[in-house]
């Protein structure tokens, strides 16, 4: 994992304070996952939130790897993390990978879904964070926390 930019930098209205960029391997998504804690706990953002962001990264980092960059180490996944002038969380998560249609993941809630090993890390996400959007096709998630 490489930080790049860590020192805060006004972009479109958000403070940039960290600007990670890992390989897309699953064992480097602890380390990402906790330089963004770290940093929340410096913030003093509450414990709840911070669990909570935390979670939301993990599954957007872990489906990055897997699903954006197909397990290949030699692929790089990048996560920002921001924030805006009255405070809130910003976390962008980009991944080389062609994108999805976000809009056409199963509902891991209805009962034909309830079995399937896949699709819950997207819902999840969207439970945790006040705010997500997908953008540049897919590859991009830009997640909120007010």
């Amino acid at each position: 994992m490489s930080t790049e930019g860590s020192a805060p930098d006004k972009e479109n209205g958000l403070i940039r304070l960290l600007d990670l960029r890992m390989a897309a391997e699953a064992k480097a998504i602890a380390a990402t996952t906790d330089s963004i804690s770290a940093t929340l706990t410096e913030l003093e953002v509450p414990e709840e939130k911070r669990f909570e962001i935390a979670l939301a990264v993990q599954e957007a980092l872990a489906n990055a790897v897997v699903h954006g960059c197909e397990n290949d180490p030699s692929k790089e996944v990048r996560c920002r993390l921001e924030r805006d002038l009255a405070g809130a969380i910003v976390i962008t998560v980009r991944d080389p990978g062609p994108g999805f249609g976000a809009n056409s993941i199963a509902d891991p809630m209805q009962s034909e879904n309830l079995c399937r090993g896949s699709c819950r890390g997207v819902y999840l996400i969207r439970q945790l964070m006040d705010e997500v959007q997908f953008e540049n096709g897919g590859n991009q998630l830009r997640m909120w926390k007010y």
